[in-house]
């Protein structure tokens, strides 16, 4: 009776890397979650800023090539306005770029062309 309990288990779990390999492997490809930027407010708080860039899966290799920049300033009703500069390289098509702070639950997004420059902003209440 453990043996096939110890069996079964080891084919469930075999299963259940083998599956999971797959479904992560294809967004792993398109996807570039740049390193978390550390920023600090007008009030000295450190808040994380995270900058997701998704690009169509055939474009991959071009990912790294996208340019972030971060940039802090006070908002003038003491919070902080933090501003994302994302230029995309003329070899990938469009890129999909989201910017968050998760600590207020704030995010911007938008789709840029390839070629293209955005600028995205987050407005960080005092903290």
């Amino acid at each position: 009776m453990k043996a096939r309990s110890v069996v079964a288990g080891v084919l469930a779990a075999g299963a259940m890397v083998i599956g999971g390999a797959v479904g992560a492997s294809a967004n792993v490809i398109w996807c570039l979650a740049d390193p978390p930027v550390l920023v600090q407010t007008a009030t000295g708080t450190n808040l994380t800023v995270n900058v997701t860039v998704a690009v169509p899966q055939s474009q991959a290799k071009y990912i790294n090539d996208v340019h972030v920049t971060t940039l802090t300033a006070p908002d003038g009703a003491g919070g902080t306005m933090i501003t994302v500069d994302v230029t995309v390289p003329a070899t990938i098509s469009t890129a999909n770029v989201t910017v968050t702070v998760k600590k207020f639950k704030i995010t911007d997004s938008t789709t840029v062309p390839g070629g293209g420059t955005t600028t995205l902003h987050l407005d960080v209440p005092a903290a």
